[in-house]
């Protein structure tokens, strides 16, 4: 288990009791890793369904590393789970917020779950607690909170709000928990602050700071990400038009160490918890504030019309999408994880059934309950018959397929890898034409070299070749 969720031997910390409220992918994964860490972790899951399948020891997520250290530590006794907020908070110093803030209709986000979340456990503190926020909230939440809940504690007992944003990826979150890039504590009073810093290894990287540059260093750092996968996007589309390798192009961009690999390849756009909901909050935070945001906004702009040129790729190849049949190999966000929330390959889905197209659909995790998907067991049943593939979910499974399997349950020949996995040349020895996001499409070489050749003339210098076309 230590090769797969530990890095280097860290400084051990002072154990202490801690209540996480929430037992979704952050908050169960804090839980876990906090009791990995030495100290006695009190849960706290107000879903009965979700709660007794933790009570039984199943794991209602998908989240490697997640299911060996809950079985461990709810064996020692460090890692406990309950519906009851007051057994939860009894004597408890340390209360962190795990709950949902997700997106309203106007991209503002939804912070009724942290409010009562905090109301509550407010009321049931029974000495001093620092009241910490895990989840993702726009600058100046945590003051809010802090004055919000401020009458709710009983006499004597002080609420204190600290901000302690997480920065785990779905499908690497344990890794991620273990090996940080910075763990970031804003709190307005050191002493706080330290209390909080001291539940993590002290050869930790620690940014201690405010509560609002606390709050804004994960809005910035999600939006930076969303900024450079839509770059990376349209630097694509270029290349496509120019008649460019889009592989090397970024690839030498990303070579630059100030830029660096990650987040830097083409797709049908970014996706899931995080991200989109993230953005959108960056920029309802900037409007709020005076500031328009238009690179952030330009970033969101991209990602919409990234899965629509996917879409369009496809209409493009077969001529028209009604009454066809189309295998999209994917539905969770990313690979390695069963979430769906804000996924691309979903919205490809969706998207090819508005335009009259039949969608069959595989994911080695993930399922959805939608109308629009017909989910078969494995991508060659989900191909079955189809007239065109496109590859949505970057599972590794889906650079294994067989061609010659593939091609003989398919009626049609066309593939589009949204996201980069498949084998191209195998799939075009038995037949298939390969699309993909920044290569594929037929290109018009005239006017790429024109406009050089033009300006290769001096000023007033007649062009021998505009008169040939003449």
């Amino acid at each position: 288990m230590r090769d797969q969720t530990r890095g280097p031997a860290t400084n051990p910390v002072a154990a202490t009791t801690v209540c996480v409220i929430g037992a979704g992918y952050v908050g169960l994964t804090a839980a876990a890793c906090l009791a990995e860490l030495g100290h006695e972790v009190r849960c706290v899951e107000s879903d009965p369904l979700r709660l007794a399948a933790l009570t039984r020891g199943e794991i209602p997520i998908y989240e490697p590393g997640i299911e060996e250290l809950v079985a461990r530590h709810t064996g020692s006794g460090r890692l406990t789970f309950t519906a009851d907020t007051a057994v939860a908070m009894d004597g408890v110093a340390v209360a962190m917020l795990c709950v949902g803030t997700p997106p309203r209709s106007d991209g503002e986000p939804d912070l009724r779950q942290l409010g009562r979340a905090a109301t509550e456990v407010a009321a049931c503190a029974t000495t001093n607690v620092a009241l910490v926020v895990k989840s993702t909230v726009p600058p100046g939440t945590c003051e809010a909170l802090e004055l919000f809940v401020g009458g709710q504690a009983r006499e004597g007992v002080r609420v204190r709000v600290v901000s302690n944003p997480e920065f785990l990826r779905e499908g690497r979150a344990v890794w991620d928990f273990f090996n940080p890039d910075r763990v970031v504590v804003g709190a307005d009073d050191p002493n706080l602050g330290q209390l909080v810093a001291d539940l993590y290894p002290s050869d930790w990287p620690l940014i201690e700071c405010s509560r609002r540059s606390a709050e804004l260093v994960k809005y910035a750092s999600n939006t930076f990400l969303a900024v450079k996968i839509s770059f990376a996007n349209e630097v694509a589309a270029l290349c496509e038009a120019l008649g460019a390798e889009t592989d090397k192009v970024l690839g030498g961009v990303g070579l630059d160490a100030r830029i660096g690999q990650a987040f830097l390849a083409p797709g049908p756009g970014f996706g899931g918890s995080c991200l989109p909901k993230d953005l959108s909050g960056f920029i309802a935070v900037a409007e709020s504030a005076g500031r328009p945001a238009e690179v952030a906004r330009a970033a969101q702009r991209a990602n919409d019309a990234a899965q629509v040129s996917v879409i369009a790729k496809v209409e493009s190849a077969l001529g028209s999408l009604p009454g066809r049949t189309v295998t999209v190999l994917g539905l969770a966000f990313k690979a390695g994880t069963d979430d769906t929330r804000f996924s691309p390959a979903l919205a490809l889905v969706r998207g090819l059934a508005l335009r009259g197209a039949r969608v069959r659909v595989h994911d080695p995790i993930a399922t959805v309950s939608d109308p629009a998907v017909c989910q078969l067991d494995t991508p060659y049943d989900a191909a079955q018959g189809s007239d065109a593939l496109i590859v949505a979910t970057g599972w590794p499974e889906y650079h294994d397929l067989d061609p010659t399997k593939l091609r003989a349950v398919m009626v049609g020949h066309v593939i589009v890898d949204a996201v980069g996995v498949t084998a191209i040349e195998p799939l075009h020895d038995v037949g298939f034409d390969v699309y993909g996001v920044g290569r594929g499409l037929a290109t018009s070489f005239a006017p790429v070299l024109w406009r050089p050749l033009e300006w290769m003339l001096d000023a007033g210098q007649p062009s021998t070749i505009a008169a040939r076309e003449r």
